[in-house]
Order: structure tokens, then sequence, then C-alpha cells
């Protein structure tokens, strides 16, 4: 997690904001059709707690999504 571009404090609207190719991930981990509306100006941390999933794994499918869709992955 350290090169990362995703801390555990980065808002769940601002990942989505400045890298929109990475919502796939926040669906995989159940983000709700309301969020998924109107994504919540909440730390990636609380996302991953409230949906059962280790921050750093979710940080770890952002950086993996964000990858791919820049053709690097």
């Amino acid at each position: 997690m350290t090169d990362s571009k995703f801390k555990p404090d980065t808002t769940v609207r601002s990942v989505l904001a400045d890298h929109p190719e990475v919502f796939s991930v926040f669906t995989s981990h159940g983000m709700c059709e309301d969020c998924a509306a109107d994504p919540p100006s909440l730390p990636l941390a609380y996302f991953a707690d409230r949906h059962n999933v280790p921050v750093a794994a979710l940080i770890a499918d952002l950086d993996r999504c964000l990858a791919d869709a820049q053709g690097g992955g």
C-alpha cells in the first residue's frame, strides 16, 4: 500500500471523482444504489469496515483496477 494513490482516509467521493474507472471495485464490495448515485464523503477505511473488507484489500483492489484501466496491469 506504500505506493498507492489511495489512503485509508481518502474519501470514496474523491476516489470516484478522480478515477471513475474504479467504480466497479466499490460495487463488487457491496456499494448500495444510493451511495452509487451519490458517493459518500466517507473515508475508504469506513467503507471497508462497513462492508467487511480489510482496508488494505480494498486499496489493493483499487490500485489493481486503476492500473488495468491505465494499461499497466
